[in-house]
C-alpha cells in the first residue's frame, strides 16, 4: 500500500504573502505621505525668510534643522543655488559668506526621508527685475503642471520630455539637457527611470507604484551645465567592494556614513559636526579608493539665470497622488 504524502497548503501561504505585501505597500505609502507633509511644512516655514540680504548658510541650516524637528531626516543636503548655479551647492564647513543679493534668482531644493522612503521638492524665488526673466519661474511651474496632467501608467517618459521642452521653449527659455526628473527608490534619490526635460531623451514607461520627482529647469543660457571645482556633497559608492584604508579616520568616517546615510548624499559639514578632526583627509582617501562619489556644483555659463520647480508624485492606477 502506498504511503500518503502530506499536501502542502500553498493557497494559505500565498494568501499570507499577499497580505504581507499589501501591508508593506500600505506602510510605504503612509511613510511617504508623512515625509511629504514634512517637506510641505518646511517650504511654508522657510519662504518668508528667503529675502535679499539673507545668508545662505542660515537658510540651509534652518531648513535642515526644521526637517528633523518635524520628525524627518534630510534625504540630501539642502541645495541653495543662485543665478547660473543649477544644483549641488550647499554650505561648506567654513562659511563662505554667500548671501542673497538684489537681482538674484534663488533655487531651494530639499529632500526628506523617513526610513529611506524619500520625497524631493524644489522651488524658485525671483528677485530679478529684468523683463526677460519675469516669466522664468512661471515657465517651470507651467511645465510641471502639464506633466501632472499627463503622467499616468503607460505613458512614455519621452512624451513627457517632449511636452516639457515645448513649454520651456515657448516661454523663450531653454531646458537643461543634463538635468531633469527622476524615479525615487528606497534609499536612492535618483532611481532607474528618468523624466527628461527634452523629447530626445528618455526611454521608460510609467508604471503603477513608481515614485517620480517631476523636476523642471529653465535657463536663459545654453541649456547645458558643467561641473565646477567646488564639491561639498558626497555619497557612498554602492558598487565599491572592500578596499584598504590607511587612515583610522577614514575607517571611522566610512562606518559612520554606512550607519547614518547609507546610499543617500551627505555634506562634509555634517561629518565635521560629528568628527572634530580628520574629516577632509579621511574623505579624500575614501574618494581615491572609490568608496565615495563626488557631487560637484553644476553651473551654466556665467551670465545665465536658471529657475527650478519640483514635486514628488506616486503613480496610481488612476494617475498620480502628489506627495509634496
Amino acid at each position: 500500500m502506498n504511503e500518503e504524502k502530506p499536501i502542502k497548503n500553498t493557497r494559505n501561504k500565498k494568501a499570507e504573502e499577499s497580505t504581507e505585501e499589501a501591508d508593506e505597500e500600505e506602510k510605504k505609502i503612509d511613510t511617504l505621505k508623512k515625509a511629504g507633509e514634512i517637506a510641505q511644512k518646511v517650504k511654508t516655514y522657510i519662504k518668508p525668510k528667503i529675502q535679499v540680504g539673507a545668508m545662505a548658510r542660515e537658510i540651509i541650516s534652518d531648513m535642515e534643522k526644521k526637517i528633523e524637528e518635524l520628525g524627518g531626516l534630510c534625504a540630501f543636503p539642502v541645495n541653495l543655488s543662485i543665478n547660473n548655479i543649477a544644483a549641488h551647492y550647499t554650505s561648506p564647513i567654513k562659511d563662505d559668506g554667500l548671501k542673497i543679493e538684489e537681482e538674484d534668482i534663488v533655487k531651494l531644493d530639499l529632500g526628506v526621508h523617513i526610513d529611506g522612503y524619500i520625497v524631493d521638492t524644489a522651488f524658485t524665488v525671483n528677485f530679478n527685475s529684468n523683463e526677460e526673466l519675469k516669466n522664468i519661474v512661471t515657465a517651470t511651474e507651467t511645465a510641471l503642471e502639464a506633466v501632472k496632467m499627463m503622467i499616468k501608467p503607460g505613458v512614455h517618459t519621452r512624451e513627457i520630455g517632449t511636452k516639457i521642452e515645448k513649454i520651456i521653449k515657448d516661454f523663450n527659455y531653454r531646458p537643461i539637457k543634463q538635468l531633469g526628473g527622476h524615479q525615487i527608490e528606497r534609499w536612492i534619490v535618483h532611481g532607474t527611470k528618468k523624466l527628461p526635460n527634452l523629447g530626445t531623451q528618455g526611454g521608460n514607461e510609467v508604471e503603477v507604484g513608481d515614485i517620480f520627482a517631476i523636476e523642471i529647469f529653465a535657463s536663459t543660457g545654453l541649456g547645458s551645465v558643467h561641473s565646477t571645482n567646488t564639491c561639498e556633497i558626497y555619497g557612498l559608492n554602492p558598487f565599491a567592494g572592500r578596499v584598504p584604508l590607511r587612515r583610522k579616520s577614514s575607517r571611522r568616517i566610512l562606518g559612520y556614513i554606512n550607519n547614518n546615510y547609507k546610499t543617500l548624499p551627505f555634506a562634509e559639514r555634517w561629518l565635521a559636526e560629528e568628527f572634530q578632526i580628520g574629516v577632509s583627509f579621511g574623505l579624500q582617501e575614501l574618494i581615491r579608493q572609490g568608496k565615495i562619489e563626488t557631487h560637484y556644483v553644476l553651473s551654466e555659463e556665467s551670465n545665465a539665470y536658471i529657475a527650478q520647480s519640483e514635486e514628488t508624485v506616486l503613480i496610481t492606477e488612476e494617475g498620480y497622488q502628489q506627495l509634496t
